[in-house]
């Protein structure tokens, strides 16, 4: 059992858990400003539009990879919170939870900073390269390309995403969390690999003294044998 009187790395451990925390709330916050935003321009877009004229903005690939990059961080924001509270219950009544629960920690940390970078990765390429898909129609009719590059520019839009503030947010500051996470995990790691040395570093002299004293009778009559009559 790996209960500590001193916890393991207890200041890096808190330090790194509480910017993974920090920054995983920044990317969450990030994230759900994003989706606000951009229905509320595409709603604005639409509401320039007269009928019977109607326009259909498509934002499907940054949509979908954005709400995965904001549910991961949601996850670790929540883990983080967890993982701070079991350290900080650990500083007062010397219960060793945070200690025995270190290999759960860092895998869980480990496992979102991969899925956060895997997700991370399609975002920033989307927001950098890809534009928002516009289509209109008229009473049904879909209209051509040229015509709706016209509409876009009578009304001013921008279709690049890297022309919105908010989606360039998103494609830069969650690999803030990714970062920290990843450390978290690494000193979770460490802090790990310290216990269990302590542990077995413990064990070893109380088994040696184990093997002395289940000696001690045994030679006791071979000595008493050897002393002269």
């Amino acid at each position: 059992m790996l209960m500590n009187s001193v916890i393991p790395h207890k200041f890096p451990r808190l330090v790194t858990l509480f910017l993974a925390w920090a920054w995983a709330w920044i990317a969450l916050g990030v994230g759900i400003n994003a989706f606000v935003k951009s229905n509320k321009d595409k709603s604005a877009i639409k509401n320039q539009v007269p009928p019977p004229t109607t326009v259909s903005i498509n934002t499907n690939d940054v949509f979908r990879a954005g709400v995965v990059v904001t549910t991961v961080s949601a996850l670790i924001a929540v883990i983080s919170t967890i993982y701070i509270g079991l350290l900080l219950f650990d500083s007062g009544r010397r219960s060793g939870i945070s200690t025995r629960t270190l290999t759960v920690q860092y895998a869980t940390l480990g496992f979102l900073a991969v899925w956060l970078f895997a997700t991370q990765i399609p975002v920033t390429v989307f927001v950098a390269t890809h534009s928002v898909q516009v289509s209109a129609s008229i009473d049904g009719l879909t209209l051509g390309n040229g015509i709706v590059k016209t509409i876009e520019k009578a009304l001013g839009a921008k279709t690049a995403y890297k022309d919105y503030n908010y989606l360039v947010l998103l494609a830069v500051l969650p690999w803030f969390t990714i970062l920290f996470t990843l450390i978290a995990a690494v000193v979770s790691f460490l802090a790990s690999s310290h216990a269990r040395r302590t542990t077995s570093t413990k064990a070893a002299p109380v088994s040696s003294l184990g093997q002395v004293d289940s000696m001690t009778p045994a030679t006791a009559p071979h000595n008493l044998s050897q002393q002269p009559a």
